[in-house]
């Protein structure tokens, strides 16, 4: 081959200039490849409703259980001319949405210009009917989706019969018609989930104003209950966050007896994400909880009707110009890790006792946007700051909160081993005799405070199996007391560098032993001389006690005979420590 170089030299001639073709098949990539959530395509059609300025949409499944099955949406909007139809409409990924809006126009929800392809995803074939406002001309489109993926069909040569008609001026909207259909909607839960998520497409407590989806099923389902804002009300705790200006998180904490605390947190950096707002309503399932929480009873009813909403609606959910983005806080959908982490926290909630809501906006968070496929954000930087922010909020704000909410029962149980440590006379049956239990020996008992309630019930539950001579099962609480006291420390002092105390990739919390690593590493970065000192210690003997219990954890050859082999750990001391250290943070 000639040296590049050389071409100048050659004598050339103009032809017929190149451009891309686009393979019929790209329909189908963007269409049910992408789009394979069913929810996902219908919920993108309401919302190509909605930018059209439509007041209502209809959606008719009562014929899918036919032999001709179909799915009709129609709504009032705008409708589309026949410039807007081939302009906009048939042009894949066009623009416009992305211009500048007009005082009072809503918001576009819509932003990669191909929810239209939605209708591929759903069914092999659709019919279009639009009625422009104003225009006494309406226009019908027929889209035959397999003729996209005949042999060598490009994009732009496949022909959609196009049809005028007279209309009235007055009438105006969208009717879009699909039949052979791809997904099955007759079954109880098809219905059921896709009910809850269209009732989920705004946030609960803030409703859209002049839009309706209505939704027409054969049977029609009443089992679906819908939400109300008036609901959240009946939450024990609510939280609502707002982080402004990458650091500063203003919060307010209420719980149903009408306490209530305002305050500021400050990040240790700036997080990237955007400003956002985060609110959390916390609800006790149980009536037993309930009345020890907060000293009143629940009725059966209201236990059976939190219960069953929360059933199909809790869980955290991303809104983005308050309009759902699936799949945060679906079923299985944890992605702030908050199950993991209230596994080992008791004053964490749990995704299935809670409703929250994180909101944003494309004017404020520019830098989280959806995928391609409209399931899902893209996993950037700012998106996993976004993260950290909830995180922050619920264990910086919301634990802490509800724990001093809830010291009651802290006292109470304080009360209760204070007077289980006295002799006790007890009835011997039979003998007429009186004899005293004595003291039980412990094998943790701290000077101060623990960081959460939960570490009082634990070391009762260490000591009772030491008093019992169950060495072993005291000694794996103790392993979880010293790492999850580690934890806290961590993520107490670090709470925007979720690296340290947080494995983001696989959605859990680090090992034991990458733990105390990270503590030891980080010892120069908590400030006061005397905690350096305390973890240097700490690092110091721990040694002997996370190679044992790493070891009998994982071979159950291993094991203690007696109480006494407890002593050489040093326990006591461990946890001594480390609750110094969270002092003093």
């Amino acid at each position: 081959m000639h040296n590049p170089k050389d071409i100048k030299n050659f004598s050339e001639k103009s032809v017929e200039p190149l451009r891309f073709d686009v393979s019929g098949n790209l329909i189908r990539k963007f269409g049910r490849e992408s789009i394979s959530n069913k929810n996902v395509a219908i919920l993108e059609l309401i919302k190509n409703s909605y930018d059209a300025k439509s007041a209502k949409i209809e959606i008719d499944f009562s014929s899918v259980n036919t032999k001709e099955g179909m799915i009709a949406v129609s709504d009032n909007g705008d409708g589309m001319d026949y410039s807007d139809l081939k302009n906009k409409w048939m042009r894949i990924a066009n623009p416009f949405k992305s211009k500048k809006l007009k005082n009072g126009d809503r918001a576009f929800i819509g932003e990669k210009g191909i929810g239209r392809l939605s209708a591929e995803s759903l069914a092999k074939s659709a019919t279009l009917f639009s009625l422009p406002k104003g225009k006494d001309t309406g226009y019908k489109v027929i889209f035959d989706w397999d003729k996209y993926q005949e042999e060598n069909a490009l994009v732009n040569d496949v022909d959609n019969p196009t049809f005028e008609f007279n209309k009235k001026k007055a009438d105006q909207g969208i009717r879009l018609e699909m039949k052979n259909l791809n997904h099955d909607w007759n079954t109880q839960e098809s219905q059921e989930s896709l009910l809850v998520d269209i009732n989920l497409i705004n946030s609960i407590n803030k409703p859209v104003r002049d839009f309706k989806v209505i939704t027409k099923f054969e049977p029609s389902l009443a089992t679906v209950p819908k939400i109300k804002k008036e609901f959240l009300e009946k939450a024990v705790y609510s939280l609502k966050t707002k982080l402004t200006g990458g650091s500063l998180i203003r919060y307010e904490f209420l719980s149903i007896n009408g306490k209530k605390k305002e305050g500021n947190l400050q990040a240790t950096r700036k997080l990237k994400c955007g400003d956002a707002v985060f609110e959390l309503y916390f609800f006790y399932k149980s009536p037993k909880y309930f009345e020890q929480a907060t000293g009143k009873k629940m009725a059966t009813t209201e236990s059976k009707e939190i219960n069953k909403t929360l059933e199909h609606y809790s869980g955290i959910k991303l809104y983005r110009d308050n309009f759902r983005v699936k799949p945060y806080g679906d079923p299985n959908s944890d992605w702030i890790g908050l199950d993991i982490a209230a596994h080992n926290n008791s004053m964490l909630p749990r995704n299935d006792a809670l409703i929250g809501m994180v909101h944003i906006s494309k004017s404020k968070n520019p830098a989280i946007v959806d995928t391609t496929t409209r399931e899902g954000v893209i996993y950037t930087d700012e998106f996993q700051d976004l993260i950290a922010f909830v995180l922050v909020s619920i264990q910086k704000v919301f634990s802490d909160l509800r724990s001093e909410f809830e010291s009651h029962k802290t006292k109470a149980r304080k009360n209760k081993t204070k007077k289980s440590n006295k002799p006790i006379p007890v009835n011997v049956p039979g003998s007429g005799v009186k004899i005293a239990v004595t003291t039980p020996t412990v094998l943790v008992e701290i000077g101060g405070k623990y960081p959460e309630n939960f570490y009082n019930q634990l070391q009762d539950e260490i000591n009772v199996c030491y008093d019992h001579n169950h060495p072993n099962a005291a000694f794996f609480l103790c392993r979880k007391m010293v790492e999850n006291l580690v934890f806290n420390i961590l993520e107490k002092k670090f709470p925007s560098q979720i690296n340290l105390w947080y494995d983001q990739k696989y959605k859990i919390r680090h090992k034991f032993s990458i733990l105390i690593k990270n503590l030891y590493d980080e010892r120069s970065n908590f400030g006061k001389p005397n905690v350096k000192t305390y973890i240097e210690k700490f690092n110091t003997e721990v040694g002997l006690f996370r190679k044992e219990a790493n070891t009998k954890a994982h071979n159950v050859f291993e094991y203690l005979g007696d109480k006494k082999e407890l002593n050489k750990f040093k326990i006591k001391d461990l946890v001594q420590l480390l609750v110094k250290i969270h002092d003093n943070i």
